[in-house]
């Protein structure tokens, strides 16, 4: 056990906040002589690695804006000194007295002292024996020893052999191969003679094991085949199993009190007091609809349109309304828990709306049904003869909806070669001016969302995110993290972005801020962003730029043509600014991504897989009847959005560009 007394201090990085804490701890040991004899006490290792740290700091400029210049003069001569220390301390290491040190070694510089053993080439005088001790004592070492490709390859047998064997190894072949990890990105590296069928086994054993996180199951059972790390679909399957039991586990135990209740009813009402109305309780949404409007206006047209005004599937820009959207997952979702680096992402509020428009596609054909109506039928009119009759579409389009009587398996089989369909047709009428079916045949593979064009140049905008300015003014706008909102008098009203204070108050001072958030406000200004008026407040510069900024930050891409004149002007600026670019597709890019997530698992580990499922005979079995009628409403979900994009391509393309 160490018997060190002084208070840690950590090295953190430059740029975060609690560097003033260590700093103001480093303060004393800089005033004062080194009064250690490193050689006699084996405990001082821990002396070592803090007056590294504090070197550290120093030698990159970090300061406590107390010390005068004369004070940081002294100390930068002072660190010249730590650094001989240290050299001769290091110098001196031996394969006789690690075990010795190792044992002094306080948790807080585990860290600093592995980082200075690999930096020091330290371990070429430290024997395989002696790292095999030190890793069946304290087993957590194994996670500072992997950052290091020359520690690995110095004691790669050892390692082979205790990664064999610990518990946590198949945590870090997923945290290398499959896990992103946005706060800590550190690479690992692994001995060369840790072999495929190694991490298998690897792998299989962990799901057997009593230690399994449930979190990490989903990765293990989604994780994509690479030469480097491939298990079997048997080791999936394992994966999925027991995830599924462990899910019945949580769920079916009545004394869980964390269990999170969310969901969603629907309801059509006669002589209801608004067209449309959602009341959420908790996280159950109540959504009530008037039965009279959707009778008046019954027309398949109008039925068809209701999945824009009623259920708005799509905002007021024609953009999806149900893909996930990083802006509306919270802080706490993002960063918490286990997700793959190849994941589609999405939070509570996805999760929302896919139950929600599920429910509302299941309830409304049955509504239509009351109507006399099916909205298989309803859909085809729209593609084969309302697209023709009113924007000029091909008028020999095809689609072939299942009949009312086919079983919801059989339904599926139909409609979803028929979605792969419409979108390959659309492709050939706006390359070719026309849909050849003949043509249409030729091309006989699957079409990638990514690739169904538009028929207008510059269809959505987006943040080029190779722009520092554009990057950082959306964060310093919008993020609820830069603490730009925090400043008074205004700090009780809690304000939760910068955007947000601007919009609200107009008597926000350039002076009331502190210091530690004047260079952020300073680059805002530097950059044409903000200004101060003559009186010392802050104003925008150019209100259309940052509603611009805004939208791109909620909504991810900016459907151009659905900007008034003067905020198009401003896009073409900022395209010319290398703020923004424009891309010419169907579907925006976050819409792309939502469409792969049901539909395939080529972009995404988590991904339904239905086309392939459907397509090529892989689905559940066919007694799953539940589950291929949900997946047929998933299919007529994906095909009404579809439409909704075509036609807001015609209609651009007809109306406002033209």
């Amino acid at each position: 056990m160490s018997g060190y007394q002084r208070e840690t201090i950590l090295l953190l990085s430059v740029h975060d906040m609690a560097c003033g804490h260590y700093l103001s701890k480093a303060e004393a040991v800089l005033k004062n002589e080194i009064e250690v004899d490193f050689e006699k006490d084996f405990n001082e290792i821990n002396y070592i690695l803090e007056i590294y740290n504090i070197k550290e700091y120093i030698e990159n400029n970090v300061y406590l804006k107390s010390w005068s210049q004369s004070e940081i003069d002294d100390f930068k001569v002072k660190v010249k000194g730590y650094g001989v220390h240290i050299g001769r301390f290091f110098s001196k290491f031996n394969d006789e007295d690690v075990l010795s040190f190792f044992d002094f070694l306080i948790f807080d510089y585990e860290k600093t002292f592995w980082k200075l053993i690999n930096d020091h080439k330290v371990y070429k005088k430290i024997s395989p024996e002696k790292i095999e001790i030190m890793l069946n004592r304290s087993p957590r070492q194994i996670d500072e020893i992997l950052k290091y490709k020359d520690l690995v390859s110095r004691y790669g047998d050892v390692i082979y052999n205790f990664l064999l064997s610990y518990s946590r190894s198949a945590e870090i072949l997923l945290s290398i191969y499959e896990v992103e990890n946005k706060l800590n990105k550190v690479e690992l590296y692994l001995p060369k003679k840790l072999s495929n069928n190694n991490k298998k086994d690897i792998i299989s054993d962990y799901i057997d094991s009593e230690d399994c996180n449930y979190n990490y199951l989903s990765i293990i059972q989604n994780s994509k085949k690479s030469d480097e790390f491939r298990m079997s679909d048997k080791i999936r399957l394992k994966a999925k199993r027991k995830k599924g039991e462990e899910s019945s586990r949580f769920f079916n135990d009545k004394t869980n009190k964390s269990v999170l209740k969310y969901g969603v009813s629907i309801s059509y009402i006669d002589n209801a007091v608004a067209i449309k109305e959602c009341r959420p309780e908790g996280f159950v949404f109540h959504y009530s609809y008037d039965m009279k409007y959707i009778e008046r206006n019954s027309s398949p047209y109008f039925l068809y349109l209701n999945f824009k005004y009623l259920f708005e599937y799509i905002d007021h820009f024609n953009r999806i309304n149900l893909i996930s959207k990083r802006s509306l997952v919270g802080l706490m979702e993002g960063i918490m828990g286990v997700r793959s680096k190849s994941e589609y992402f999405y939070g509570i509020a996805f999760n929302q709306l896919q139950m929600s428009s599920q429910a509302q596609i299941h309830t409304y054909s049955d509504v239509l049904k009351t109507l006399g109506y099916s909205l298989e039928n309803i859909l085809q009119f729209v593609y084969t003869s309302f697209f023709s009759n009113c924007y000029g579409y091909a008028d020999n389009a095809s689609l072939t909806m299942p009949t009312e009587s086919a079983l919801a398996l059989e339904k599926v089989r139909t409609l979803a070669p028929e979605l792969e369909s419409v979108l390959k047709q659309y492709k050939l009428f706006v390359e070719e001016g026309e849909i050849d079916f003949e043509l249409l045949q030729i091309s006989s593979g699957p079409s990638s969302m990514r690739d169904i064009p538009s028929l207008n140049e510059m269809k959505y905008i987006y943040v080029d995110e190779k722009s520092t300015i554009a990057t950082s003014c959306l964060n310093l706008f919008f993020s609820d993290q830069t603490m730009l909102a925090y400043v008074e008098p205004f700090k009780e009203k809690k304000y939760g972005t910068f955007f947000d204070l601007l919009s609200n108050e107009k008597s926000v001072l350039f002076s009331s801020y502190e210091k530690y958030q004047l260079p952020n406000i300073n680059y805002l200004i530097d950059n044409n962003h903000i200004y101060i008026d003559e009186l010392g407040f802050l104003r925008p510069v150019n209100i259309n730029r940052i509603l611009i900024l805004k939208d791109l930050h909620d909504n991810e891409a900016v459907s151009f043509y659905h900007y008034p004149i003067d905020l198009r002007e401003e896009v073409i600026k900022m395209i010319s600014d290398g703020l923004v670019f424009s891309k010419s597709t169907l579907f925006s890019k976050p819409e792309q991504d939502y469409f792969n997530y049901y539909l395939n698992k080529s972009e995404f580990t988590n991904g339904l897989d239905l086309r392939n499922s459907y397509l090529h005979g892989t689905q559940a079995n066919p007694s799953k009847t539940e589950l291929h009628e949900n997946n047929y409403y998933v299919y007529m979900k994906l095909l009404v959005l579809v439409l909704l994009k075509i036609e807001d391509d015609l209609f651009i393309f007809r109306n406002l560009v033209k």
